[in-house]
């Protein structure tokens, strides 16, 4: 008996050595990325790379390997309760590198802030200029009186702050108007009337992290004089606010009849005809430093609004930007039919998007020069600052991944670039949805960010 079981184990043993010897002559062959048309837009394959071996075995190529490796986590993503797609496009090579449901539609967060810098930059363009502009109709009298109104113009400056404040009363003195006889109006007809989002939730306004949406604010339409505070109260308009703060910033330099000239809780359009005393000026790529840095919701609704007014001068919805960031994803080459979008911050329940989606308008971002410049210096670095500040603070990818996080509840997500380790500079686009967890869809993102850099 016990030499039948030493003859079977031998056997085993040779038959065992025979596969393990051959099957080093099997090198997989890597799927080619294909690209399927959807009308006349560009989709990229939802590929995963069929792997035998090890992807730490050194006689595959860098591409091989890199993708043996991200299989595993595709199989890891498969056994976890979250759904995350996974989009990778070799920019250096100019080729798709590898997907996993690259191609499913889901919640960006955050990384609709991606779509609207990017729509942004290609449309309007860097230097772009928001101007908070104020005029004053009618005459100044010798005695300095104002023999008219006051019209502060907003155009959605999400920057605009007290000392902002102070610097336009200090203006109005200085154009010798010692007395108010007129009206104080604030114009906020840049934009329609809605204060929030499309799809935003009504509870969670206004915040740090949903304020208003109001083309004249100071200090993100807190309450004067200290800025501490949202105001709860249903009356409460923040370009009204906007003159109350400056009719008081006026009273300070001793300007007379303000009292009488502040309009309780009235706006009206600027009728033309007057004579400018004031700009305010700031550009779109100051604005995406605190956008994309710290994604800021408030920053990326003005740079929409932007958009939106590009396309409609005045009273402008979310549809016209929306319209606007879908034109530039369609010139990227992909398609609008599996997107919606419905703000320019992802705080809104409505966005859907596809990782290729993002992938796309960041490989089109690579190829504009213009484009690519302001919105790369503008994004997070890994273990640096911004909302990367803290993560991947160690190995390949620290310093390297410059990417746009994307958290609300459920959701998170990470879109950007990394410097492979043969040189190539990759685009992806990481979306996990039904995560219960952040810090656990963080940590996939993470690892799968330090494999590509690899």
């Amino acid at each position: 008996m016990k030499k039948y079981n030493r003859a079977l184990l031998t056997g085993l043993l040779s038959a065992a050595l025979f596969v393990s010897v051959n099957a080093q002559d099997i090198v997989p062959t890597p799927l080619k990325a294909e690209r399927a048309a959807t009308s006349s837009d560009t989709l990229f394959a939802d590929t995963v790379y069929i792997d035998t071996l090890s992807s730490q075995n050194l006689s595959y190529s860098w591409d091989e390997r890199v993708k043996l490796a991200l299989d595993q986590f595709a199989r890891e993503a498969d056994r976890a309760p979250y759904y995350a797609g996974i989009s990778v496009w070799d920019l250096t090579a100019d080729s798709f590198l590898w997907g996993y449901n690259s191609q499913k539609v889901m919640r960006p967060a955050s990384t609709q802030k991606v779509l609207t810098a990017i729509s942004a930059l290609s449309i309007i363009g860097a230097q772009h200029e928001i101007k908070t502009r104020t005029y004053y109709t009618g005459s100044i009298a010798e005695d300095g009186t104002l023999s008219g109104d006051l019209y502060v113009v907003g155009d959605f400056d999400p920057m605009y702050s007290h000392a902002d404040l102070k610097e336009l009363a200090r203006a109005i003195r200085d154009a010798g108007i010692k007395r108010v006889s007129g009206k104080i109006y604030g114009d906020a007809s840049m934009k329609n009337a809605d204060l929030y989002g499309n799809g935003w939730c009504w509870d969670d306004v206004p915040s740090k992290y949903q304020p208003y949406h109001c083309a004249l604010m100071v200090e993100r339409g807190r309450e004067y004089p200290n800025f501490g505070t949202y105001s709860k109260s249903a009356s409460f308009h923040p370009a009204a606010h906007f003159v109350y703060a400056l009719g008081h910033e006026l009273k300070n330099l001793g300007i007379t009849g303000v009292s009488a000239a502040i309009v309780p809780y009235g706006t009206t359009d600027y009728p033309g005809g007057g004579t400018l005393c004031h700009t305010k000026t700031r550009t779109i790529e100051q604005v995406l430093q605190r956008m994309l840095k710290n994604s800021d919701n408030y920053h990326a609704e003005a740079v929409f609004y932007q958009l939106a007014n590009a396309a409609k001068s005045k009273n402008c919805s979310w549809k016209d930007g929306a319209q606007q960031v879908e034109s530039v994803i369609r010139k990227a080459g992909a398609s609008t039919v599996s997107l919606e979008v419905a703000d320019g911050s992802g705080v809104s329940l409505y966005n859907y998007v596809t990782p290729d989606i993002e992938v796309a308008l960041l490989r089109y971002a690579y190829k504009n020069p213009s484009i690519y410049q302001p919105f790369y210096a503008a994004l997070p670095i890994a273990g640096v600052d911004g909302t990367l500040d803290e993560r991947m603070k160690t190995g390949n990818a620290y310093r390297n991944v410059h990417a746009k996080t994307g958290t609300v509840e459920g959701v998170s997500a990470l879109a950007g670039y990394v410097t492979a380790s043969n040189g190539h500079l990759l685009a992806f686009s990481i979306i996990v949805n039904g995560t219960l967890t952040s810090k656990v869809a963080r940590d996939y993102q993470d690892r799968i960010c330090q494999e590509l850099a690899r």
